[in-house]
C-alpha cells in the first residue's frame, strides 16, 4: 500500500509539473510486441497521424494492453524528429493520464522538443522536476539544454550549465563541446571557440565535421580566409570528409572577398570529392561572378542548374538579376523575374530594389515607379532603400516635383526618411536652384531627429554658392548654423 501511495503521489506531481524522471517503482506494462511493431512500421513509413491514432486506440477502454514505455518513446522520438511537437506533447499528456510513468529517455525527448521550439522555460521546468525528485540528469539532458540555450544566443547561461554538468560528474561528450563551439562562433567569440577546441583535443576527442564547419564559417565571416582554408586542409589530412555545408561556408567567404579563382577551384574540388554543390554554393558563386561582371560564366552556371536537379531560389535569381541590371540588360532581368514567379518563388524587397535601381540608372523612371507600385500590390514590403533609390533617380533627372511626392508618400507608408533621403532630395532641390525648399527641408530634417552629416553641409554650401551672392551665402549659412 505504501508503495502504491508513493507511486500515486509521484504521478500526481509529474502530471502537475510535466517534470518527472525514471521512477523505479513505476507500474509494469506488459510489452505488446505487435503494438510496438505496428507503431514502428507506421513511424518508419512517416504515417505519423496513423501512429498517433493507433497509440490512442491502445489507451482506449477497448484495448487489452497499455502501450509499453518503449512504444511511447519510439512514437515520441519520431514525432519530435519530424517536428510534430504538438502531437508529441499530446502523446506525452496522454501517458500521464494513463499513469505511464516516463523514464529519463522520455524526459530527454520532451526537453529536446521544447528546446527545438524555443520554449526554454518549459524545458527547464522538466529539467528542474528531474532534480527535485533526486534523480540525475545525464549527458544527453545537459547537452540538449545547452544546445537550446546556444540557439537562443544565451552563451553565458549555456557555459554556466556546462559547468554545472561537470560539477555533477557528467562527462561532456563531443556533441556537448561541438554545440558550445558552434554557439561561441555564432556570437563572434572565435578565440574562446578555438580555446575549447584545444580542450577537445586534449581530452582525446576527434573534432567532427560540425565542429570544423562552425569554426571555418566564423573565420570566413571575419575575413580570415587563409586560416579557413588551412582548417579545411587540416580536415582533409586528418581523414574528415567535409560536407556541402563546410564548402558553402568557405565558398561564401571567398566570393565575398572577390577571390573567384579560388572559389572556382573549390567548386571543382567538391566534384572530385563527390560532393554535389547545392543551391547555396551556386548562389555564392553566381553572386561573386556577377559583381565582377562575368555574365558569360554566370549564365553557364545558372542554366546548368536544371541538369543538376537544383532549383534556383530567390537568392540565386536575385544575384543574377543584380548582375544583369549592372550590365543594363533589363529586359533579360525582367524575364528572369517572370521565371522566378513561374517556379514558385516570390521576389523579395532585395529583388525589387535591384530592378528599381537598374531602371533608374538607365532613366526608365516610369518602369521604376511601376515596380514600386507592384511591390505593394504583391504584398512585398517597401523599405527605405526602395524609396531612396527612386527619389535619387528622379532627382538625377531633375524631376523634383515627383521626387517630393514620393518623399511624402513614403512618410504616409509609415517610413521615416533617413539622412540619405534628405541629402538626396536637398541635392535635387539645390541642383534646380530651389534653395528655399532645400533649406526648409534641412530644418525639417533636424525637427525629425535626423543628424546632418558632411554630405548635407557640402550639398547646401555648393547650392548656396551657386545661386546666392556672397552676402546672402553668409546670411543663410549663419541662419542654418543657428538651427544645428
Amino acid at each position: 500500500m505504501a508503495v502504491n501511495a508513493r507511486r500515486k503521489t509521484m504521478l500526481s506531481v509529474w502530471m502537475k509539473n510535466s517534470a518527472a524522471h525514471t521512477i523505479p517503482q513505476h507500474p509494469f506494462h506488459p510489452f505488446n510486441a505487435s503494438a510496438y511493431m505496428r507503431i514502428k512500421k507506421l513511424c518508419h513509413a512517416n504515417r505519423l497521424q496513423e501512429a498517433v491514432d493507433t497509440f490512442k486506440h491502445l489507451l482506449s477502454a477497448e484495448s487489452k494492453f497499455i502501450p509499453s514505455l518503449m512504444t511511447c518513446n519510439l512514437l515520441l522520438s519520431t514525432l519530435v524528429r519530424q517536428s510534430r511537437h504538438e502531437s508529441a506533447l499530446s502523446v506525452y499528456r496522454l501517458m500521464g493520464k494513463k499513469e505511464i510513468v516516463p523514464d529519463l529517455i522520455t524526459l530527454n525527448i520532451i526537453i529536446n522538443s521544447h528546446c527545438q521550439t524555443g520554449r526554454l522555460d518549459h524545458a527547464f521546468k522538466v529539467f528542474e522536476g528531474i532534480k527535485t525528485h533526486g534523480y540525475i540528469p545525464d549527458v544527453i539532458t545537459f547537452s540538449t539544454l545547452i544546445k537550446g540555450l546556444c540557439r537562443k544566443g544565451k552563451m553565458e547561461d549555456s557555459v554556466k550549465l556546462f559547468k554545472e554538468m561537470v560539477g555533477k560528474q557528467q562527462v561532456p561528450d563531443l556533441f556537448t563541446y561541438s554545440t558550445l563551439i558552434d554557439g561561441l562562433c555564432k556570437i563572434g567569440k572565435t578565440y574562446e571557440a578555438f580555446g575549447l577546441l584545444a580542450v577537445v583535443l586534449q581530452k582525446g576527442y576527434e573534432p567532427d565535421t560540425i565542429t570544423f564547419t562552425a569554426l571555418m564559417d566564423r573565420l570566413c565571416k571575419e575575413g580570415k580566409l587563409r586560416e579557413a582554408k588551412k582548417l579545411l586542409y587540416q580536415m582533409l589530412n586528418e581523414g574528415h570528409n567535409p560536407d556541402v555545408i563546410t564548402f558553402t561556408a568557405l565558398m561564401d567567404g571567398l566570393c565575398k572577398e572577390g577571390k573567384l579563382d579560388e572559389g572556382m577551384e573549390l567548386f571543382y574540388k567538391m566534384s572530385n570529392k563527390n560532393i554535389c554543390p547545392d543551391v547555396a554554393i551556386y548562389s555564392a558563386l553566381i553572386d561573386g561572378l556577377c559583381k565582377e561582371g562575368k555574365l558569360r560564366e554566370v549564365r553557364k552556371l545558372f542554366y546548368e542548374l536544371p541538369n543538376k536537379n537544383i532549383c534556383p531560389d530567390v537568392v540565386t535569381c536575385t544575384a543574377l538579376i543584380h548582375g544583369l541590371c549592372k550590365e543594363s540588360k533589363l529586359q533579360e532581368a525582367m524575364g528572369l523575374l517572370d521565371v522566378m514567379v513561374q517556379i514558385g518563388h516570390q521576389p523579395n524587397e532585395i529583388t525589387y530594389n535591384t530592378l528599381i535601381n537598374g531602371f533608374c540608372k538607365v532613366g526608365n523612371l516610369e518602369k521604376a515607379k511601376e515596380l514600386l507600385q507592384e511591390m505593394s500590390e504583391k504584398g512585398c514590403k517597401t523599405d527605405l532603400v526602395s524609396y531612396n533609390t527612386l527619389i535619387d533617380g528622379l532627382c538625377k533627372h531633375n524631376r523634383i516635383d515627383e521626387a517630393q511626392l514620393i518623399f511624402y508618400a513614403m512618410r504616409e507608408q509609415g517610413l521615416t526618411p533617413n539622412v540619405v533621403t534628405y541629402n538626396t532630395l536637398m541635392g535635387g532641390l539645390c541642383r534646380v536652384g530651389n534653395l528655399k525648399e532645400a533649406i526648409k527641408l534641412f530644418k525639417q530634417m533636424g525637427e525629425n531627429g535626423q543628424v546632418p552629416d558632411r554630405v548635407t553641409y557640402t550639398t547646401l554650401r555648393d547650392g548656396l554658392c551657386k545661386e546666392a551672392t556672397p552676402q546672402e551665402v553668409k546670411r543663410l549659412l549663419h541662419e542654418i548654423l543657428k538651427k544645428v
